[in-house]
């Protein structure tokens, strides 16, 4: 096993480095030969359904592999953009579970997704949502 060190934390489980599904990369890394715009490469991936269906079906069989952040970082912004694109900002969508227990990772995803018109949802957009609506959903008691 590689030792893998993050700040001060070194343990052969952390991560320091992205991994990616290996089909959904593969299909990335030969669709992005062919077209220079790395959106049309993405486009290439999600309007096929044979491409689609590739990468879809190994979803939960494991299989990542290392990946670079410049690789990963194109991957996520073109599936963005082209996502904006063909749908509307409102449906990229972030999510934090409690955000008062990350302040920093929240405050950088929500201020990404406010520059791209995303929306920003959060564990207590369902939780806080439970009083006003359960006489709805279970009855009155």
């Amino acid at each position: 096993v590689e030792p893998v060190t993050l700040g001060i934390y070194t343990a052969p489980t952390v991560l320091t480095y992205p991994k990616v599904r290996k089909p959904l990369l593969k299909l990335w890394r030969d669709l992005r030969k062919i077209h220079s715009n790395p959106v049309d490469a993405w486009a290439a991936i999600v309007e096929d359904p044979v491409h689609t269906k590739s990468y879809k079906e190994a979803r939960g069989m494991g299989g990542f592999v290392r990946s670079s952040w410049d690789e990963v970082n194109e991957i996520i912004a073109s599936s963005n953009v082209y996502t904006i694109k063909e749908h509307g900002p409102d449906r990229i969508v972030g999510f934090s579970p409690i955000p008062a227990m990350s302040m920093v990772s929240y405050a950088a995803s929500s201020r990404y997704l406010s520059l791209i018109g995303g929306v920003c949802m959060s564990f207590y957009d369902w939780y806080c949502d439970l009083p006003p609506a359960s006489t709805n959903g279970l009855g009155r008691t």
